[in-house]
């Protein structure tokens, strides 16, 4: 019984001393090089968000040489060249490969988040980081730099002041409002009135900046005349009505298009009752997408229809992502209705479809 021990110690012990010598000693290099990052594709970028989903570029590097094969996460970083990286942004990160791709909108939404500002060049650097392990430094490649331009996202809006689309007035909805969802195009619903003028401006005042019929050398819609009056603004020529206007500033063109009147109705109990025949309220419009009423409210629910009947609605959801008046809650029926929680009395409702705003307050 002792042999056989001995010879299982002797085996053992054989096993051990060939592991030992099978495993391999790992050991990073005292001095670590830098890395290259390859030039990119050009050296000056101009954003255009019609090019959001295609690859701004696709950044290219060689291997750090840890001493032996390491598992190297690598970062591509970016910061105004002003800064020599001082506050440098992570644009992507990849681990245990060579390139990285970012696209068009990811690199200009980066670059908006650091601050910078649409349409305007800057001065970029770009470098990657490689870490292999928090206990040991970064490795920085080499520096490469760009010229980039980003786009705007949001884009303000212009306005139409006279007394073709309500007046000479800066009072809120006497002038409208022009909003933009992409770059120099501008889009609204507005009434207008036969034989009257007004402009467009580029601030809700009078100054210092308006756009008056001789500027739209474009194509212009037959609809508006030069009024040839002392601000050459425009003359609406059509007949009185709700239109949908667009305008072009980089083509400096106006068009038009007649539309039905836009309208917003509420009906429920918290109004007398839910029926079309008398308990419902058709609010006011506004301004495009801005709708007004003064009723009484009482501790009830309603809702929101795009028509006078029971078809398309708006509930207190479709408000969630906007802000609703504290003197409302959901009712958390079937229809997920209004509930009208304050107190009783006649009240002034302000709804704003574009902005999902429901606002109240007592009548005046």
């Amino acid at each position: 019984m002792k042999k056989i021990n001995l010879i299982l110690l002797i085996f053992v012990m054989a096993f051990f001393t060939a592991c030992e010598k099978d495993k391999e000693n790992v050991v990073i290099k005292s001095s670590i090089s830098s890395n290259d990052l390859n030039n990119l594709s050009a050296s000056t970028f101009v954003l255009l968000m019609d090019n959001a989903a295609q690859t701004f570029q696709t950044f290219q590097w060689t291997d750090v040489d840890y001493g032996y094969t390491a598992v190297v996460t690598y970062v591509v970083q970016f910061d105004k060249k002003a800064n020599n990286f001082s506050s440098p942004v992570d644009l992507v990160s990849v681990t245990h490969a060579n390139s990285a791709t970012v696209t068009v909108g990811d690199m200009n939404k980066l670059l908006l988040a650091a601050g910078l500002t649409p349409e305007t060049a800057v001065d970029l650097q770009f470098r990657v980081k490689a870490t292999v392990h928090p206990d040991i430094s970064p490795v920085f490649s080499d520096i490469v730099e760009a010229k980039v331009t980003p786009y705007a996202v949001v884009f303000p809006p212009i306005y139409m002041c006279g007394a073709a689309t309500g007046g000479w007035s800066w009072d809120l909805y006497v002038y409208k409002e022009v909003r933009s969802s992409s770059p120099n195009v501008y889009k609204t619903v507005a009434h207008f009135l036969n034989g009257e003028t007004f402009r467009f401006f580029k601030q809700a005042n009078w100054s210092p900046t308006s756009y008056n019929f001789p500027y739209f050398t474009g194509t212009v819609s037959n609809l508006f005349v030069n009024a040839n009056d002392g601000d050459s603004n425009f003359r609406f020529t059509g007949t009185t009505g709700y239109y949908e206007i667009t305008v072009n500033m980089t083509q400096k063109s106006v068009a038009m298009t007649a539309v039905d009147e836009p309208v917003l109705f509420m009906t429920g109990a918290a109004l007398g009752g839910w029926d079309w025949a008398t308990n419902y309220v058709k609010l006011t419009w506004k301004s495009n997408g801005i709708f007004q009423a003064t009723t009484d409210f009482v501790v009830e629910t309603f809702r929101f229809f795009k028509q006078a009947g029971w078809g398309d609605s708006y509930n207190y959801p479709y408000f969630a992502e906007g802000t609703v008046s504290p003197l409302f809650e959901n009712a958390n029926d079937g229809d997920k209705n209004f509930k009208f929680i304050g107190t009783p009395g006649n009240y002034k409702i302000t709804v704003n479809l574009l902005d999902l705003i429901v606002a109240m307050e007592p009548a005046k």
